[in-house]
């Protein structure tokens, strides 16, 4: 067994790095700021993903939420009214209850508002990965930098739905309540939470399950109350189809961030069918491959090992969606310092944030490959193969 007491000065590193990168995101976030002002082009921080978070919550604000699932067209129309007639195209793809976590944005001005925006999703995401690698404290914590640097630059919610993904697995033994909140919320994106059905119920987590189908379905209520039952059917109608078709039909540097096979063939000029064709096989024999994994793994390697199998099985999910799996992975990296292979495959998952539409832009879409290979080596360790992994607690089929 693990001995349960961690060595303070071991700890106090852990917090200091993770301190450090916080810092480095605030720095990274006013010096963007800065640049786009003094150079007098709005487009270098306003052409990013927030400026459809901080639309919605001006909509909402404005009591015109619907506006947001009345179709693209309806939608941009208000981003070009806000950001100016050049703006580049913005899509809407987020579900009612989304709007729950992003209402008050408008309150400021659109540079403040990211800024305390990312700060605060940043802290959120920091403090889940210190639960996570609280157990593990000589783990480099540092390899989560360039995901955070990714999401700082491009102003996504990977920080948060990171953290809401972190949670549900770190708590749901000690905070199943917690956890099951923290899952239910995760239905925003619901691309990241594929499998914890299959892992809750392999568990036995029955109240875990419980408070996330009661998060899940009071938070879509509220947002039907709130926002009106028309913006549902809007989703359903018209913002849900759009996505799936800029998914199947789209061009530009959104293919190279995709993690999947199925993205990996798009960025390679592949229509849908093929992408389709080539994927599937893919995401089943991932499917299968978990499930194996279900009675192989000990946590927190059976964490990982969902974490891997969600992205190889979800055909949409992009870079700054791996605040998770970096976290995980420097719990592996921690114990593969030895073997230069897997010390090679968890770097470059670590480095993958940034390296991955790079490599893709170039013709080589690696990020499906890097996937598999560190899913490979999880696996495949001696210390993995029966008895699991880590020294941590085998995964109990009945937690109560």
């Amino acid at each position: 067994m693990v001995n349960s007491s961690i060595n303070p000065a071991r700890k106090q590193l852990v917090l200091t790095m993770i301190a450090a990168v916080a810092a480095f995101c605030a720095l990274s976030i006013i010096v963007l700021l800065f640049w786009g002002y003094i150079d007098d082009k709005s487009l270098r921080w306003t052409d990013r993903d927030f400026s459809n978070y901080w639309i919605a919550s001006r909509l909402v604000l404005e009591g015109n939420a619907v506006e947001l699932f009345r179709g693209h067209d309806v939608y941009f129309g208000h981003m070009k009214d806000a950001f100016g007639a050049d703006f580049p195209w913005h899509s809407w793809s987020y579900p009612p209850h989304f709007l729950l976590l992003i209402w008050p944005l408008a309150f400021a001005p659109y540079g403040v508002s990211m800024v305390l925006f990312l700060l605060t999703t940043l802290v959120v995401y920091v403090h889940a990965a210190f639960l996570a690698l609280r157990r593990y404290p000589d783990a480099p914590a540092l390899l989560i930098l360039p995901f955070v640097l990714c999401n700082v630059f491009s102003a996504q919610n990977g920080f948060i739905t990171a953290a809401m993904l972190l949670y549900g697995l770190t708590l749901r033994s000690s905070r199943p309540v917690l956890a099951g909140i923290a899952i239910g919320l995760l239905t925003v994106k619901p691309q990241l939470g594929i499998l914890l059905p299959i892992l809750l119920l392999f568990e036995r987590r029955w109240l875990v399950i419980l408070s996330a189908a009661a998060t899940a379905a009071f938070t879509m209520l509220m947002g039907a109350l709130i926002f009106g039952v028309e913006t549902w059917s809007g989703y359903l109608r018209e913002t849900w189809p759009y996505q799936v078709s800029v998914m199947n039909q789209g061009s530009g540097i959104f293919l190279d961030m995709m993690l999947s096979t199925f993205g990996a063939a798009r960025s390679l000029g592949h229509d849908a069918t093929v992408a389709t064709y080539l994927h599937t096989p893919i995401a089943v024999a991932a499917l299968l491959l978990f499930c194996w994994t279900l009675f192989r793994l000990r946590q927190p390697d059976i964490d990982t090992s969902l974490i891997f199998a969600t992205f190889l099985i979800s055909p949409y999910s992009l870079v700054y969606d791996l605040g998770a799996v970096v976290v995980l992975s420097a719990v592996i990296f921690r114990r593969t310092r030895a073997d230069v292979p897997a010390c090679v495959v968890y770097t470059l998952i670590a480095l993958l944030p940034l390296m991955g539409p790079v490599a893709s832009f170039l013709g080589f879409p690696v990020a499906p490959v890097v996937l598999a290979a560190g899913w490979f080596l999880l696996i495949h360790r001696k210390d993995n193969l029966f008895l699991g992994a880590l020294g941590g607690d085998r995964v109990r089929r009945h937690p109560c």
